[in-house]
């Protein structure tokens, strides 16, 4: 396995600001996440690179089911949505929710937190697309969070990550990336994978039960 590349614990920024070390345990996460939202946080917006990989790996929708994990304002839930997906957001923070409800209106966005609270209360037993942007990283216990996942992708759905990863060039690894042993442990146990890079530190997976 390649080494863990997991930076010590140091003070940190993301979108200008900054940001506690991440939750140890799955129901910590409403904790750590909502006095971020109160502090005014601030994601990277989906450029037109990612929108392109997005819409090529998924297709369209025809009104099969989508769920979007950890939403924050609703961006991707929005772009799945466009495509056609009957699509649901969900977000642990309520302040993320409520920002979420206000930009997009029209969507279903709930506050639920995935790794913790009760999968059949969600508006499907199964969905044709399961996405997180920018939640991987930050996921407690990462090979629970994604035995969760593959209990609600349908047969041939998709399981969408963008997510933040170590770029070698930029020297040490980013409080926000991904380290090689993350990287490893989400691409592995799928039929299909599928890389987009967006540029050397920024990511996208299209994995495929």
């Amino acid at each position: 396995m390649p080494a863990d590349t997991t930076p010590t614990p140091l003070p940190s920024t993301y979108g200008g600001m900054s940001l506690p070390e991440p939750p140890e345990a799955p129901q910590d996460a409403r904790s750590y996440w909502e006095p971020i939202w109160q502090q005014g946080r601030r994601y990277r917006t989906i450029c037109e690179a990612e929108a392109k990989a997005l819409r090529l790996q998924l297709g369209e929708g025809r009104g099969r089911p989508a769920l979007d994990i950890g939403c924050g304002e609703g961006e991707l839930t929005r772009r799945l949505a466009q495509f056609g997906y009957r699509t649901t957001g969900i977000d642990c923070a309520p302040t993320a929710v409520t920002k979420a409800r206000r930009n997009q209106p029209d969507l279903d966005v709930r506050r639920f937190d995935f790794d913790a609270d009760d999968l059949t209360r969600l508006p499907s037993p199964a969905f044709a697309v399961v996405a997180c942007r920018l939640v991987y990283r930050w996921v407690a216990d990462k090979p629970a969070f994604l035995s969760r996942v593959r209990h609600l992708l349908v047969p041939g759905g998709i399981f969408w990550v963008a997510t933040s990863v170590h770029d070698p060039a930029q020297g040490t690894p980013r409080p926000w990336d991904i380290t090689a042993g993350d990287a490893e442990l989400l691409a592995t146990g799928w039929s299909q994978v599928r890389v987009s890079k967006i540029d050397p530190s920024f990511h996208c997976y299209s994995l495929r039960p």
